[in-house]
């Protein structure tokens, strides 16, 4: 549905307070911003009915800051899981299942490190209204889209644009960030210098890349973790289709597979009532609720709709593009960290992120074959093991302890471990 017109006629897109923020008078520290920008064209107020949300999160020194932006996976999945439940600046219940809600800051925030920038996309999920006839057929089309947005709300905030920013992102946005990442670089070739993104990297949590290629290494991590026999696995190889297999293990395990250690996913019913609060609505510019844009899921059934005939489609080529440049088009190389959970069982597991890894060739990939795996330790004065570190310099790969499929949550210490990798401490 359409987002209703009373959301452009904000003169400002800084939000001072949230309800149920539990500050002195529900006011937020630091410096945000949140509203709507359009996915087409130029003008970023042309055609209401087409516009991404988007939430801006920093402090009051923000425009000296390097900045995230944030993407979560799907196809059509909600970013509002990171922004509320993982690595983003809030966390949002309502105690004893009441209608106020209680927001606190999330003590392990990236925003304590950097800016944290999230758009909802694509066009249609959650409180990004759009008509279906603008939300995009394709992930090609709607990174492109993101694309326009991106550009639109730095041409707001031109300071922003000024300081490093980098792209992150858990499960599809491992198909969405290389997207994303080509549409920045090649067109900073052709923009002015004040108008290129000051893109530094790209980093790939729990990644979606080469789907094929990774669920065939699934049985081989159900296997080695002991979830299953080596009867069942010669049984399952034999009778199971690897885009089933995941689903058809689940069925027989009864295991959570985005974390073998859990029991399962943070609560997302609470983010979605508070997505319905009008008083937030007002406050962040989106339209009231009504019975046609309450929001009940945390993904868009039309965008997975329009993405799945073609969601096992592999971009092993683009992180093999992005990381050896493009000496043709005067692109250098982009940096790209792969970051894997052990304990995440799901079709991303860390297994079938080896497998694609091993794939990738030049110059770039050989020198990450060839590097150690080193400890990644606590900076403790007694030192404590959380990972593995295999640095090949442009592009690395970080294996992280008792983190799953939502490592960023699991384990905040990966935003350290992203600056010191991307020069920015």
């Amino acid at each position: 549905m359409a987002a209703k017109k009373n959301q452009t006629q904000r003169t400002s897109d800084r939000i001072l307070t949230l309800p149920g923020l539990n500050t002195p008078g529900n006011k937020i520290e630091g410096v945000q911003f949140a509203g709507y920008i359009s996915v087409k064209g130029n003008n970023p107020k042309e055609d209401p009915d087409s516009k991404l949300f988007y939430w801006f999160a920093g402090t009051d020194d923000y425009k000296n800051r390097p900045t995230v932006i944030w993407s979560n996976g799907g196809p059509g999945s909600t970013s509002f899981w990171g922004f509320f439940t993982e690595n983003g600046p809030f966390n949002v219940e309502y105690p004893n299942n009441g209608d106020e809600p209680l927001v606190t800051m999330r003590k392990n925030s990236w925003t304590n490190k950097v800016n944290y920038l999230m758009f909802e996309h694509p066009l249609s999920v959650t409180i990004s209204f759009a008509p279906d006839k603008d939300v995009p057929k394709s992930v090609e089309q709607g990174m492109h889209q993101y694309y326009n947005a991106l550009n639109h709300f730095l041409d707001l905030h031109p300071e922003i644009r000024e300081q490093p920013i980098f792209l992150a992102g858990e499960s599809y946005a491992g198909t969405y960030l290389p997207l994303l990442a080509k549409n920045i670089l090649q067109g900073n070739l052709t923009l002015p210098k004040e108008k290129q993104i000051n893109l530094i990297g790209t980093v790939l949590v729990d990644a979606w890349v080469d789907p094929y290629v990774q669920m065939e290494q699934d049985t081989n991590y159900y296997h080695s973790h002991g979830m299953i026999t080596a009867y069942q696995k010669e049984v399952l190889d034999r009778t199971v289709k690897v885009t089933d297999m995941a689903n058809t293990v689940q069925g027989m395990t009864n295991m959570y597979m985005a974390n073998t250690a859990a029991l399962g996913d943070p609560p997302m019913d609470p983010v979605l009532k508070y997505l319905n609060n009008n008083e937030f609505r007002a406050i962040v510019g989106a339209p009231p609720t009504t019975k046609e844009n309450t929001v009940t899921s945390d993904w868009s059934a039309v965008v997975g709709a329009n993405y799945t005939p073609e969601a096992n489609k592999s971009f092993r080529w683009l992180v093999n593009e992005l990381i050896d440049g493009d000496s043709n088009k005067n692109a250098g190389q982009h940096p790209v960290i792969v970051i894997s959970g052990l304990n995440d069982a799901k079709d991303c597991n860390f297994l079938g992120t080896e497998a694609w890894l091993n794939k990738l060739e030049g110059p770039t990939a050989s020198a990450f074959k060839l590097a150690p795996t080193v400890l990644w330790q606590t900076k403790d004065k007694t030192p404590v093991t959380i990972g593995f570190d295999q640095n090949g310099g442009i592009l690395t790969w970080l294996k992280v302890l008792n983190a799953g499929h939502l490592a960023v949550m699991d384990q905040p210490l990966i935003i350290d471990f992203i600056m010191e990798r991307l020069g920015l401490k």
